[in-house]
């Protein structure tokens, strides 16, 4: 069991260590080419005709992706659950069933690499739409961060709104109870 473990995490990797295309499964080109944010990860394409395929089938793609091969990168921290700025996250990584997971903090990737299958879960429902705030979230990429209550991911509009829904998520819940669904194509619109 601790063999599988390890080779499902890698305790960190070289910076030049690029993602895969969920669809073609070649390295893509860098981190500025096209992608699709689906379920909190972000996916990048090796071409633009990789893009429309991934988006008819995520869930599909996503589940038959190579294994030990890396496609996505989460957005949080998978321990806080805070969005990350990719930039400003520490060097070292975590890949697990896929998708690399990035902290802001060693203590945090420290807790990651203790217990990935508690932190690398992927929701199977999910609400863009705050619940504490009472606004919808129009991306992923927009959240401030999530919190998991009940198998479901609740993403933030703000910092603010972290502190009353880790407190007492049962109290808020319901305001998004209408905007609850199965995770798909959420991505950031370019300014």
């Amino acid at each position: 069991m601790l063999t599988t473990l390890l080779a499902l995490v890698s305790v960190s990797a070289p910076a030049n260590d690029l993602p895969i295309c969920p669809i073609m499964g070649h390295e893509v080109p860098s981190l500025k080419a096209d992608y699709s944010d689906y379920n909190g990860v972000r996916y990048f394409y090796c071409c633009e005709g990789c893009k429309d395929p991934f988006e008819k089938t995520p869930d599909k793609i996503v589940a038959n992706l190579p294994k030990g091969k890396t496609a996505g990168i989460f957005l949080f921290d998978p321990v806080s659950g805070n969005r990350l700025k990719l930039e400003k996250a520490i060097k070292e990584y975590s890949d697990y069933n896929g998708v690399r997971f990035m902290f802001a903090s060693a203590a945090n990737k420290a807790a990651f690499d203790q217990d990935p299958k508690k932190y690398g879960q992927m929701p199977k429902m999910e609400a863009l739409y705050c619940p504490v705030g009472k606004e919808a979230v129009p991306s992923y990429g927009a959240a401030s961060g999530y919190v998991d209550h009940e198998g479901t991911r609740y993403y933030l509009c703000c910092a603010g709104c972290e502190g009353p829904m880790k407190k007492e998520p049962a109290k808020h819940v319901d305001a998004a109870k209408a905007h609850v669904k199965k995770p798909g194509i959420a991505t950031e619109k370019a300014k």
